[in-house]
C-alpha cells in the first residue's frame, strides 16, 4: 500500500510538539531554568490535549490499516514505559515521575477496541455520533471529582486504586502521564466517527506527496522517538546543569 505522506506528517508533528513540552518542562520543573519554567506554566494548559487530540485522531485513521497486533505492540511499549520511571528512575534520583496509564497505554488499549468501535460508529449518522462523543468525553471528564455527569461514582477498591485506568482513583495516586480510558475512549470514538469516511485508498494527490520530511520522518519514527527522547532530554538537561 502506497505511504500516506500527509498522515506521517500530522503524527510526526505531534511529535514535535510532545518533544518540546517534555524540552520544557524537564528544563524548567527538573532543573529550574527560569526561562524554560516560565515558558512550560504558559503552555501547560494548552499543550497536552492539543498533542494528545493530534496523536489520538492519527491512531484512529491509522487503525484503518493496522491490525490488533499494533495495539498489543503499543500496551506492550506502554508497559515497558511505565517499568523504566517506576522502578528505573527513582534509582537516578527522578522519583514522582513514574508513569501508570499514559498515552501509550490508552492508544494500545483503543487500537484494541478499535474493530468495535468502527462498527459502532458505522451505526450512528454523524450528525448525532458527533454531539454524543463530545457530550460523553465531556461528562465523563473528571469522575474523581465530578462523577458521571454529575452522578458520584463509588470506587470499590478505593484501597487499592485497581480503577486508575478508567479515570477512578483516590488518595496520593499520581501518574506523570495520564490518560485513563474515561473520557479518551469517547475522544477516541469521536475520531473514529470523523475518519470513518476518509477512504484509505485512492486518497487526493497531495496526500502521497511529500510535504514535509523533516515531520514525516518523526512520524515514522514516533514510537521510538517516544520512548527515548524523555531520557536524552534529561540527560542533555544534567549536562547544562552541571555546565552553568
Amino acid at each position: 500500500m502506497q505511504r500516506i505522506r500527509i498522515l506521517d506528517a500530522v503524527r510526526g508533528f505531534a511529535v514535535l510538539l510532545m518533544v518540546c513540552y517534555h524540552l520544557f518542562f524537564t528544563f524548567g520543573s527538573l532543573f529550574h531554568f527560569p526561562f524554560f519554567l516560565k515558558t512550560f506554566l504558559l503552555i501547560e494548559p494548552y499543550a497536552p490535549p492539543v498533542i494528545s487530540s493530534l496523536f489520538i485522531f492519527a491512531c484512529a485513521y491509522s487503525c484503518k490499516l493496522s491490525s490488533w497486533k499494533r495495539g498489543a505492540k503499543i500496551f506492550l511499549c506502554g508497559l515497558l514505559l511505565s517499568f523504566v520511571t517506576i522502578f528505573i528512575l527513582p534509582l537516578l534520583g527522578m522519583a514522582d515521575e513514574g508513569i501508570y496509564f499514559g498515552i501509550l497505554h490508552f492508544l494500545g488499549i483503543a487500537v484494541l477496541l478499535s474493530p468495535l468501535i468502527f462498527r459502532l460508529v458505522k451505526k450512528i449518522p454523524n450528525a448525532v455520533g458527533v454531539p454524543l462523543w463530545i457530550a460523553l468525553a465531556i461528562g465523563s471528564r473528571d469522575l474523581v471529582n465530578h462523577g458521571f455527569f454529575g452522578v458520584e461514582i463509588h470506587d470499590p477498591f478505593s484501597s487499592v486504586n485497581l480503577l486508575f485506568p478508567f479515570g477512578i482513583y483516590h488518595g496520593n495516586f499520581r501518574s506523570a502521564d495520564y490518560y485513563p480510558i474515561f473520557p479518551y475512549i469517547f475522544v477516541f470514538a469521536l475520531a473514529c466517527q470523523i475518519v470513518q469516511k476518509i477512504p484509505t485508498k485512492n486518497l487526493p494527490k497531495f496526500a502521497y506527496q511529500k510535504c514535509c520530511p523533516p515531520l514525516e520522518f518523526l512520524g515514522r519514527h514516533a514510537m521510538i522517538i517516544y520512548l527515548l527522547h524523555q531520557p536524552g532530554i534529561y540527560l542533555l538537561g544534567l549536562i547544562f546543569s552541571l555546565l552553568s
